[in-house]
């Protein structure tokens, strides 16, 4: 039964792990790769990718999913208010950061859950859960060590991306039980909501006619195209992302969700060195095998807390001999 429940909270966390190296990369590689960074257009298309991809299949796969109430929309805009807010200073941080460097401080959003979830919850942080966030702290200070290049405005938009995202996990968890979303429920919610949001934005904030132009030149047509599909494609990606977060964050915790994140970035990083021409360094590469440790810390902290859990569960009750010392008074009493 053990081994069934473990195999049961692996498949969603390992899934996660890849739709998330996977969106990362395609996040990078369109806001990096072309002339123009249009970043709430890229959610935009993200966003709406995802709720045409999940109507389709409902029709051919028979994907079930709670349809539109104006009720369920008022409880659950905060949340997609704040993934709006989370993606997009995602988005930025990548701009200005390089992959490495921004999976790395990526990090330290886990401890801001793990006590958000301490006082929302009642969860426990044990010592060696303490000793795996040191490893990140560590972590990301050998990380911006290394960032020769310091960007202030790239770390400000990184911290406000960090704390955006502790509330948006915490926030999504207790919603999902106040509404009983299931996770189809909470990838047609939060991306219906959130798509309206990001094409305004887009239409107001971000220069289109400088866009427009750029591309209506005819030898700029191939990268226009090649900026479609790759848009395209991170819909997909997105919509792989919204499903997986959702089952993570139900069949998990939200620490271990934003943990799992941290086993991603050995392989994001080596990737973005190679890919990306990201600098390899000692320094980095330290850094990263920090954070990677520190996600294996913390899930053997989290496989022990689950076996004192359970061992409390099966410890028999302990007899009172208090009801037999009353009888033997009340007896005495009596003669």
């Amino acid at each position: 039964m053990a081994s069934i429940t473990a195999f049961a909270s692996a498949v969603p966390i390992l899934a996660y792990c890849l739709s998330s190296i996977t969106m990362t990369m395609v996040n990078k590689f369109v806001l990096s790769g072309f002339q123009h960074h249009m970043v709430f257009l890229m959610l935009g298309i993200q966003a709406l990718s995802s709720v045409v991809l999940l109507v389709v299949s409902s029709k051919f796969l028979n994907l079930q999913y709670r349809s539109m109430s104006m009720a369920d929309a008022r409880a659950w805009l905060p949340v997609s208010v704040t993934q709006a807010v989370m993606l997009y200073t995602g988005g930025k941080s990548l701009q200005y950061l390089n992959v490495p460097l921004f999976t790395i401080f990526k990090n330290l959003t886990i401890i801001l859950v793990a006590y958000g979830e301490r006082l929302m919850f009642k969860s426990i942080v044990t010592p060696l859960m303490m000793a795996a966030f040191g490893l990140m702290v560590l972590s990301s200070i050998v990380g911006g060590w290394n960032d020769i290049q310091f960007n202030l405005l790239g770390y400000m938009w990184m911290a406000m991306n960090c704390f955006s995202s502790a509330f948006f996990v915490l926030h999504m968890r207790r919603v999902m039980k106040v509404v009983n979303f299931k996770d189809f429920d909470t990838v047609y919610y939060n991306n219906l909501l959130t798509a309206p949001m990001f094409f305004v934005l887009s239409i107001v904030v971000e220069n289109w006619g400088e866009f427009l132009a750029y591309y209506d030149a005819t030898e700029h047509r191939a990268e226009y195209w090649s900026f479609v599909r790759s848009n395209l494609f991170s819909g997909i990606c997105a919509f792989a992302i919204s499903y997986c977060t959702a089952w993570c964050i139900r069949t998990t915790s939200s620490t271990t969700y934003s943990m799992a994140g941290a086993l991603n970035k050995l392989p994001i990083a080596v990737f973005a060195m190679v890919y990306f021409d990201d600098p390899v360094t000692a320094g980095g590469v330290l850094a990263v095998a920090l954070g990677f440790s520190a996600g294996l810390v913390y899930t053997h902290a989290k496989n022990l807390q689950k076996k004192d859990s359970a061992s409390q569960v099966n410890l028999p009750t302990p007899i009172s001999m208090e009801p037999v010392k009353n009888i033997n008074v009340r007896v005495k009493n009596d003669h």
